[in-house]
C-alpha cells in the first residue's frame, strides 16, 4: 500500500523535525503533513488500518526469541511518527477496535509488559465492538499435546475475554480445549474449533464457522448447537460453514436454525445411522457439500437421506465440490431423485489449487450432466451453464457465468 509506505518514510524525518523547525523562519510553515486537521488525520488512519488485510498484529512471536511488538504495521507504525500523530492515533478509538494475538510456541511465562500493552490497546478502543484474530502457533506443530493451556496463553486470553462484551467478529479457528462461558451479546461473527463450543449468549450471531469435525446432533426446534457441556444460543444465524459433519448434523442444523440461508460442508463423515424425518419449515437458500467418488455405500445412504427428511422450498441453489464424473453425477441423480422439491441450480465447483482454472467442459462432462436436467433448471460449470429448452428440444449454454 503507497500510503503506509509513505508513512514509513516519515519516521526517519521526523526524528529531524524539531531540529528543522528550529531554523525555519516565521514566514515559513510547516510541511502540509504535519498541518493536517485532526479529523481529516482521523479518517486517514482508520482508512489505512481498514484497509489493510486481517487484523493488525499486536506481536511477533517465534521458537528462538522472545515475544516482542510489530512495531512496523498500523496502527503501532502510526504512532512513531510523531508526538502529533501519536496523539491523534491514541485518542481515535476506531484505530485500536481491531487486534489480533499470536499464542507464543512456547509456554514461557510472559513479562508484565505484554499483558498491560494489550490492555491499552483494549482500553483506546473506547466501547466501540471488537474484532478478534487469536492464533495458536503450537497448532501448525506437531509437538502440540492437548490439553490445558499454557498460563502464558490463557493470561493473554482472559485479558480478550474480559471484554467479550463488546466482541462482534471473533476468530478463535487454532485454539483448541479453552472452554471459557462465552457471554458475547454483541457477536455476529464467530469462528472457532469444535473443542470450544461450550455455552454462548450469542443473540446476533449470524455467521459461524466450525473446524474440526462436527459431529454432535442439534436439538431440533431449539436454535442451539450443542458442544461438550452444554448448548450454543443463536436464535438469528443465517450462515453456518463445518469442516466436517455427518449427515445427521447437517439435517439437523438444517432443521434448527428457521432462518438459515446458507451452509456449507467440505468433508463428509458417517455417523452410523441416517436422520430422522423433519418436518418443520426450514428457509435455507444455499448448500454447498464435497462430491463423494469413494465413500462406502452406507455413507452413501446416509447423505441421500439428508434429501429425503428435509424439505427445502426456499433451495436456490446447490452447489458441489468437484467434478461431474459418471460416479458422482449418479450418485447426485439418487439423492435429488428422492427429495420433494426441486432445485432450481447445481453448480460442479472445483477448487483452484486442485486444477487448473481453465478447466475444459468437453463432450465427456456435457452426457455426465445432461440427465441432471431432469430434475434442475440449470447444470453450472467452468463457467458455462446448461438448461434444456423443452419447447424447442435444445440445449441452452450461457458462458462466462461469474459465481
Amino acid at each position: 500500500m503507497k500510503l503506509l509506505h509513505l508513512i514509513h518514510t516519515l519516521i526517519p524525518f521526523s526524528r529531524h523535525r524539531s531540529t528543522v523547525a528550529d531554523n525555519l523562519t516565521p514566514t515559513e510553515p510547516a510541511a502540509y503533513i504535519y498541518r493536517l486537521p485532526v479529523e481529516l488525520l482521523q479518517r486517514v488512519f482508520l482508512f489505512i488500518v481498514n484497509d489493510t488485510s486481517g487484523c493488525p498484529i499486536i506481536n511477533n512471536t517465534s521458537k528462538y526469541t522472545s515475544i516482542s511488538l510489530d512495531v512496523t504495521s498500523p496502527p503501532l507504525v502510526l504512532a512513531r511518527v510523531c508526538h502529533f500523530w501519536r496523539v491523534v492515533a491514541y485518542s481515535t478509538p476506531g484505530v485500536w477496535s481491531r487486534i489480533q494475538i499470536v499464542l507464543p510456541e512456547k509456554a514461557k511465562p510472559l513479562k508484565p509488559f505484554l499483558p498491560y500493552f494489550i490492555q491499552c490497546w483494549l482500553d483506546r478502543s473506547g466501547r466501540l465492538p471488537l474484532t478478534l484474530n487469536i492464533t495458536d502457533r503450537r497448532w501448525f506443530t506437531w509437538r502440540r499435546k492437548p490439553g490445558r493451556i499454557p498460563a502464558a496463553d490463557s493470561q493473554l486470553l482472559d485479558i480478550l475475554f474480559s471484554e467479550s462484551q463488546r466482541w462482534e467478529t471473533v476468530v478463535l479457528s487454532s485454539v483448541k480445549d479453552w472452554h471459557p462461558d462465552f457471554n458475547t451479546p454483541q457477536l455476529k461473527t464467530l469462528e472457532c474449533h469444535h473443542s470450544n463450543i461450550r455455552r454462548f449468549n450469542a443473540p446476533k450471531l449470524s455467521s459461524l464457522s466450525i473446524h474440526g469435525t462436527f459431529s454432535r446432533t442439534v436439538p431440533v426446534g431449539q436454535p442451539t448447537l450443542t458442544g461438550r457441556r452444554a448448548p450454543i444460543t443463536c436464535k438469528d444465524l443465517r450462515h453456518i460453514h463445518i469442516l466436517a459433519a455427518s449427515a445427521v448434523a447437517i439435517c439437523s442444523t438444517i432443521a434448527s436454525f428457521p432462518n438459515l440461508e446458507t451452509i456449507v460442508v467440505d468433508e463428509l463423515k458417517s455417523c452410523g445411522y441416517v436422520p430422522a424425518p423433519i418436518n418443520d419449515l426450514v428457509m435455507l437458500k444455499s448448500m454447498t457439500i464435497p462430491l463423494c467418488s469413494s465413500l462406502p455405500d452406507n455413507y452413501r445412504q446416509e447423505l441421500i437421506k439428508i434429501f429425503t427428511v428435509l424439505h427445502l422450498p426456499m433451495l436456490r441453489k446447490l452447489t458441489l465440490l468437484g467434478s461431474p464424473e459418471k460416479p458422482q453425477v449418479d450418485w447426485l441423480l439418487a439423492m435429488l431423485g428422492v427429495a420433494s422439491f426441486q432445485v432450481p441450480v447445481v453448480e460442479f465447483h472445483i477448487l483452484q489449487d486442485m486444477v487448473p482454472s481453465t478447466t475444459p467442459l468437453n463432450n465427456t462432462y456435457v452426457e455426465n450432466i445432461v440427465p441432471l436436467l431432469s430434475f434442475v433448471g440449470e447444470v453450472i460449470f467452468c463457467g458455462i451453464g446448461i438448461s434444456y429448452d423443452r419447447e424447442n428440444q435444445r440445449r441452452i449454454y450461457r458462458h462466462n457465468i461469474c459465481t
